[in-house]
């Protein structure tokens, strides 16, 4: 999971949460915030950005990606006025300014407790079978072996 600013971006599910809520995003705008996360702090130039997302394409690419940058900063709640988030260098590229961090998710972590209560109710059974085993042979070991100074069984015949 990574964490920047008021959001969350679950890598696995590729979804982005704000406040708990998911905030629709698909598509290329998708991969690109996979990409600037990926890159966080650094500046990506747009040819870079060309390779990742068009890499066999010949659309208009300059357009394409001015309207993917807008419709991203839209989903993060960027204005014009302020770049919170996606800084513009011009003629250059972008740059994800906000801070990002790495966080287990909530399924990784109630994934791991599940495991490890498996694990030990496997390992209750096995220590309870081990012991109704142990009971039950020195049960039969009593009737087959004598005690020492126990006179031994005699056949009758």
């Amino acid at each position: 999971m990574k964490v920047f600013g008021e959001f969350e971006f679950d890598e696995k599910a590729m979804q982005l949460r704000r406040g708990g809520s998911i905030v629709p995003i698909h598509g290329q705008c998708l991969e690109l915030l996979v990409l600037m996360l990926d890159h966080a702090g650094q500046l990506i130039t747009r040819e870079e950005i060309r390779r990742n997302l068009w890499p066999d394409s010949n659309v208009d690419f300059e357009h394409g990606l001015d309207v993917l940058v807008n419709r991203l900063r839209m989903a993060l709640g960027e204005n014009s006025k302020s770049a919170g988030y996606i800084q513009t260098v011009p003629k250059k590229g972008y740059r994800f300014v906000k801070r990002v961090r790495f966080e287990p998710s909530g399924t990784e972590a109630s994934t791991s407790v599940s495991r490890i209560r498996i694990i030990a109710r496997y390992a209750s059974v096995a220590v309870l079978a081990a012991l109704l085993a142990m009971l039950f042979a020195r049960t039969r070991y009593d009737r087959f072996v004598p005690h020492h100074g126990a006179p031994a069984p005699t056949s009758s015949r």
